[in-house]
């Protein structure tokens, strides 16, 4: 396995912890671990309106993601069952899906006034995976079905 698919897999995991320890915190009203009063302020931000997307916190879309991401990685890397040429392919355009809903995130807190520390961890990780798939686009591309036709 390359260096850059080890430090994508490694952003994954960091994404998708982060991501449950929210999802985690909402389903158990455990006191969330961070601060409840000036511009980092999570509670304010995890419990707007902006917090939930048709009634689901924002937090699980996050977990479900992240693993969906795993799963890319690990389907898609040199030994995967997918071609690298689409690999490539199918890693940018989630990566891009994901970047789109950061850009929602980040106008939401700006809206409100206020910053999730734990949701800018996601948001940076998100970031880096898509330049990270965005650098492997500069490959050769190669005919997906040369590349996955043995015969």
């Amino acid at each position: 396995m390359k260096q850059v698919q080890k430090i994508m897999l490694a952003l994954s995991a960091i994404g998708l912890l982060t991501a449950a320890y929210l999802v985690i915190v909402h389903y158990t009203n455990v006191p969330l671990a961070c601060s409840t009063s000036g511009l980092v302020n999570c509670n304010s931000v995890l419990n707007s309106t902006y917090g939930y997307l048709m009634g689901i916190p924002v937090a699980d879309y996050g977990v479900v993601f992240f693993l969906v991401e795993t799963a890319i990685l690990l389907l898609t890397f040199g030994g995967g069952r997918v071609s690298e040429p689409l690999g490539r392919d199918i890693r940018m355009l989630y990566n891009a899906i994901g970047l789109v809903f950061v850009f929602y995130l980040l106008y939401a807190e700006y809206v409100l006034g206020h910053i999730c520390e734990y949701c800018t961890v996601i948001h940076i990780v998100t970031v880096l995976l898509f330049v990270l798939s965005l650098f492997s686009l500069e490959q050769k591309p190669v005919d997906y079905y040369t590349a996955s036709n043995p015969y």
